[in-house]
């Protein structure tokens, strides 16, 4: 949708193809008995590119921003509860002083990673190898190449029992086992800790509403309900576009699917790699409120390992990770008076590479819907029968509409080059660019906007197109 919103503002004649009735894929929404629920992201940073997706052409947001306080609750196996916020001195009352001062080192090693990789690996285009070594010769030390997150982490002291799950955390916000994530990525947690969390009036699906209102006022094309089934090329173009409902004749197509669907489309062979993680995902309409829960709630596990082992597995783990977020604690609307609108997440395992016999795929979702159930309960935040109103799941069979297997983010970001986001190009057509969280400059909201504005500039420049927007800017703002 933002490929589509620069294109058209920059003259070309769009046609939006989106296989659901409706857009947004997987920031959706699900409306039942009363209650809303964002069925996808629902952690917004970096809110100035929402806002400049919109001014680079010139028109004005119509979103309105609330920062979030606070920025998460963190409920560990021992009871302790940990309230943070974007500002230091409550986020420190919550630590003991050896805490304290690991999490100011921590945290002042991620904005130096963050506010070094993000001219090159978040605004600016997919860098080349020119810029790629300028990188390395002006940084590459300080982002502690060779050595994996939980390392890094060590050396700073953030590795007793509070500080080193919540760091290694931010590294599944991009997909990966944190584990095995490159030490770079620890620069994932100043865009949240330093820049701050904001919401969405009218939730996540607001921003949608936003684009498709946009689009339509400048003459796009919306087809909806109309699935892609493969790019026919001739001479090194996509000329059509083969779908449900007849075929498009095009100049030039951005595709904001998984990278391996589109090779999918053009006929090739898919490369296998790690795929990143996926996500189990219950919806739950509830008549009762938790007041022990913010509207951003993470309880972690007794073993944050043995679920990422379960993970490389192929299993759900028996005792994930919590995610759990309830925007009706601000957007009264979004439940009935005194209800509940639960979103609980689970980190999960990509589908396997062979698809599973249909039986043995229902019982393999079935315990990791059990296990999940069984994790609320245990840690005290379960429901009784008469309390639920209305339920609905996600998992990974329904995220393989948008990326291949399942997975959120592409390839895993395992390894410093791993970590790496493809470019927009295929080689196997010169007027196909690609979007989304499986390429540059990776997964979530405003990543995936500035994945299809950049994806447009480059289009804009083959067509021969007035270009009507600015270039991105160097660098987010940053905190004095």
């Amino acid at each position: 949708m933002a490929a589509a919103l620069a294109l058209a503002a920059a003259g070309a004649r769009v046609t939006l193809v989106e296989r659901e009735r409706r857009l947004g894929g997987k920031a959706d929404e699900w409306r039942d008995a009363g209650f809303r629920f964002d069925t996808g992201p629902s952690v917004l940073t970096l809110s100035e590119v929402v806002r400049t997706t919109f001014e680079r052409v010139g028109l004005t947001c119509p979103l309105a921003f609330r920062p979030a306080a606070p920025l998460c609750r963190y409920v560990y196996p021992d009871g302790r509860v940990w309230d943070v916020y974007r500002e230091l001195e409550p986020t420190l009352a919550g630590l003991e002083p050896q805490e304290a001062d690991a999490y100011r080192r921590a945290l002042a090693k991620a904005r130096t990673l963050y506010e070094a990789a993000a001219p090159v690996f978040v605004h600016g285009p997919a860098p080349g190898l020119l810029r790629l070594a300028a990188y390395g010769l002006r940084h590459g030390l300080a982002a502690a190449p060779g050595r994996s997150l939980p390392d890094l982490l060590r050396a700073l002291g953030a590795d007793g029992p509070l500080l080193l799950p919540f760091f290694m955390r931010f590294a599944t916000y991009v997909g990966a086992d944190p584990r095995r994530a490159p030490a770079v990525l620890h620069n994932v947690a100043w865009a949240e800790l330093g820049l701050g969390v904001h919401h969405l009036e009218g939730g996540t699906y607001a921003l949608v509403r936003a684009l498709a209102d946009a689009l339509e006022a400048l003459g796009a094309d919306l087809r909806l309900g109309e699935a892609v089934e493969r790019l026919v090329t001739r001479a090194g173009t996509v000329r059509e576009v083969h779908t449900t409902r007849g075929v498009l004749a095009c100049d030039a197509v951005v595709a904001a699917v998984d990278r391996e669907l589109v090779s999918g489309w053009l006929g090739r062979r898919r490369r296998e790699r790690t795929a990143s993680l996926s996500g189990l995902v219950l919806l739950a309409g509830l008549r009762a409120r938790d007041q022990r829960l913010a509207r951003h709630t993470i309880v972690f596990p007794e073993d944050y390992g043995a679920e990422f082992d379960a993970i490389a597995g192929g299993e759900h783990p028996l005792d994930p990770t919590l995610y759990l977020h309830v925007s009706a604690l601000d957007d009264v609307g979004d439940a009935p008076p005194g209800g509940e609108n639960r979103f609980v997440m689970a980190n999960a395992p990509a589908l396997p590479i062979e698809p599973e016999a249909s039986l043995q795929g229902e019982a393999r979702a079935e315990r990791g819907r059990a296990a999940l159930l069984a994790s609320l309960e245990r840690r005290g935040f379960g429901w009784s029968e008469e309390a639920l109103v209305t339920s609905r799941w996600l998992d990974p069979t329904t995220f393989a509409a948008y990326g291949h297997r399942g997975r959120l983010y592409g390839h895993a970001p395992h390894g410093l080059l791993g970590a790496l986001r493809p470019g927009p190009r295929l080689r196997l057509a010169a007027n196909l660019a690609l979007a989304g969280g499986s390429v540059h400059p990776g997964g979530g909201i405003p990543l995936a906007l500035l994945s299809g504005t950049q994806a447009a500039a480059l289009l804009a420049r083959r067509l021969g197109l007035r270009r009507s927007w600015p270039a991105p800017p160097p660098a987010a703002p940053t905190r004095g």
